[in-house]
């Protein structure tokens, strides 16, 4: 059977890719290797929605921490996946960290983050009351959240799979050659074609 485009790789950026291209008119294959999706660095992800002020200015991790931290409440609320805009804090316990924080704060307020602020340890204490009394001022992120990357790459997937992408489990893709048009990706027992394929490794894809 030949697809329009193969993605291998059922974690969370696969999972989103795949739901994207399936509002199109496209056929959608997502490859997975192991038994289930979000197996792989989705497994082991924080879950924290970064507000982006510590990528460094212009880089595409800048861009995209940003972009992504502004989008990911709606896509939470589309796939009815649970969303926390709780915040985030680095927490200053001397003059030397009062500096680093002060680099953090430049560097996202170039990164265009939203109410970014440094605060005050009588802020820091109403934020966070069991914070340590050697705390003396904080980085304070508004923006920063959590979402359970497990939810989100599930339910992903399965928007997908509602807009008729197929997902293969167990599926270890052994070798890739092209030919006449198709790119032929092989696994052990089964081969599949595919017009355009996407490789997803370490929330990178090529």
């Amino acid at each position: 059977m030949g697809y329009d485009i193969v993605i291998m790789g059922a974690g969370v950026v696969g999972a989103m890719i795949a739901r994207e291209l399936s509002k199109y008119d496209v056929s959608v294959c997502v490859l997975e290797k192991e038994s289930d999706v979000a197996m792989g660095a989705s497994k082991a992800n924080s879950g924290i929605v970064h507000a982006g002020y510590d990528a460094k200015r212009g880089s595409l991790k800048a861009i995209l921490n940003v972009q992504g931290s502004k989008m990911m409440e709606r896509i939470a609320g589309e796939l009815g996946v649970k969303f926390k805009k709780n915040g985030s804090l680095v927490i200053g316990f001397n003059n030397e960290d009062l500096k680093s924080i002060a680099e953090l704060y430049e560097r996202g307020k170039k990164n265009v983050v939203e109410e970014l602020e440094i605060i005050d340890k009588q802020k820091l204490k109403k934020l966070e009351p069991n914070i340590s009394e050697n705390a003396v001022g904080a980085l304070y992120a508004p923006t920063g959240a959590i979402v359970c990357p497990y939810d989100l790459t599930i339910a992903a997937i399965g928007n997908a799979m509602d807009n008729g992408a197929d997902l293969k489990l167990e599926f270890e893709v052994k070798n890739i050659k092209y030919d006449d048009g198709y790119y032929e990706i092989l696994s052990k027992n089964e081969t599949i074609k595919a017009k355009i394929y996407y490789k997803c490794r370490r929330a990178v894809c090529r």
